[in-house]
């Protein structure tokens, strides 16, 4: 099974938009990592300032390998610096449907 790692943030005020910046920089080099399933960058409806960085990995020894890739300290600075809070939950992905068509 894979796995899916939640990183449930509060970004400081007005550094929205400096997080996706920086995200997008994070993701381009996540995209050529080895066992990256999908990563995705989302902002609460209800809360402006509740953000959710969700990766999901073939392994955990995969996620580990890039969390310790300096490319990834690199890029993940100018991410935590928008961070007022962080929290990272590790998940087992046991079950469930994907349907991205039309």
């Amino acid at each position: 099974m894979s796995v899916r790692l939640v990183v449930d943030v509060r970004v400081k005020k007005g550094t929205g938009d400096d997080l996706s910046r920086a995200y997008a920089a994070l993701v381009a080099r996540a995209a050529q990592q080895s066992g990256l399933i999908d990563h995705q960058l989302c902002q609460s409806l209800e809360e402006s300032d509740r953000w959710l960085v969700i990766s999901e990995w073939e392994t955990m020894e995969q996620s580990t390998a890039w969390d310790r890739n300096e490319d990834h300290g690199r890029l993940l600075a100018p991410m935590r610096a928008c961070f007022a809070r962080a929290d990272r939950a590790a998940f087992e992905v046991r079950d469930g449907a994907c349907s991205r068509g039309g």
